[in-house]
Order: C-alpha cells, then sequence, then structure tokens
C-alpha cells in the first residue's frame, strides 16, 4: 500500500525528541508496502501519538497499531493473544492485545514480524466490498500527555 505522509502526522510528532520522530516516520514507510490496501488512522490521542490499520474506519476493527513514545515505537496486535508466536516475543498480558517494542526501523526487516502481520491482516475484520486506500486524521479532545523537552 502507498499513502503520502499527512501534514498533521508531523505536527502530532512535533513535541518528541528527534531521533523518535524519525524512527516513527521510517516506521511508518517500512510497514505501508507490507499491508493490502486499507484504512489508516493516524491519531493525535491522549497519551500518544500513532497510527492504525484496518478495513474500516472503526478503530475497534483495526488490526495492527503503531503507538509513539518518548524513546520507542510499539507494533500492536489487536487480536495478538490469538497469534502463532512460537517464539513468545509478542508481550502483554490482556486479553487480546499483544505488542513488541521497536528501537530502530531495521526491527521491522525481520521475517517474524513480517509473518505476524500477515496473520493479523488475515483475522482482521472485513467489508464485503473492496477498500481503497487512504489516510484519515483523528484528533481526540482534551490534555495531551507528550514527552518534556530535553527527553
Amino acid at each position: 500500500m502507498i499513502l503520502p505522509e499527512p501534514p498533521e502526522y508531523m505536527e502530532f510528532l512535533a513535541p518528541y525528541p528527534e531521533a523518535t520522530k524519525r524512527l516513527a516516520r521510517e516506521l511508518r514507510e517500512k510497514v505501508l508496502p507490507l499491508l493490502p490496501d486499507c484504512v489508516e488512522i493516524l491519531w493525535d490521542a491522549t497519551n500518544t501519538v500513532g497510527m492504525s490499520y484496518g478495513f474500516t474506519d472503526k478503530n475497534a476493527d483495526h488490526f495492527m497499531h503503531l503507538p509513539v513514545y518518548t524513546k520507542y515505537v510499539n507494533i500492536g496486535f489487536t487480536q495478538g493473544a490469538f497469534l502463532d508466536d512460537p517464539e513468545g516475543r509478542l508481550q502483554g498480558s490482556g486479553a487480546k492485545i499483544r505488542h513488541i517494542k521497536l528501537t530502530k526501523a531495521e526491527d521491522l526487516d525481520d521475517p517474524y514480524l513480517h509473518g505476524l502481520i500477515e496473520q493479523a491482516v488475515l483475522r482482521a475484520v472485513r467489508p464485503k466490498e473492496a477498500v481503497e486506500a487512504r489516510s484519515v486524521i483523528r484528533v481526540m479532545d482534551g490534555p495531551k500527555r507528550r514527552p518534556k523537552p530535553g527527553a
């Protein structure tokens, strides 16, 4: 899938350290070609900035998300507890969601992660009709918890 980077995404990332901004942008560039046409939601939420991917506009239907933290980005899988993970790399103890911490863009070159992404895509909720690749911007109301300058 190919999508241009929306200017709002850079605005959302502005409070983050330069290395983290670069990591988030590079991971987005690497993950898009791994995905079939789907809906990308770029969000500015209370606790973090990030992106998620699914075949509908509903957050609950999204199969994968990449929240940005001060020094790393997670790759999270909405149905991660149900993915085949023989190496036990997925972290989390909730009923469904699992994640892996990414600290460099090259982490996403790992074929094991590609396999997890493929599984997540196959498990995803899909509408009957084809989905047009698109980006959607969402800004949540309320205060934002962002990295402090110099973090």
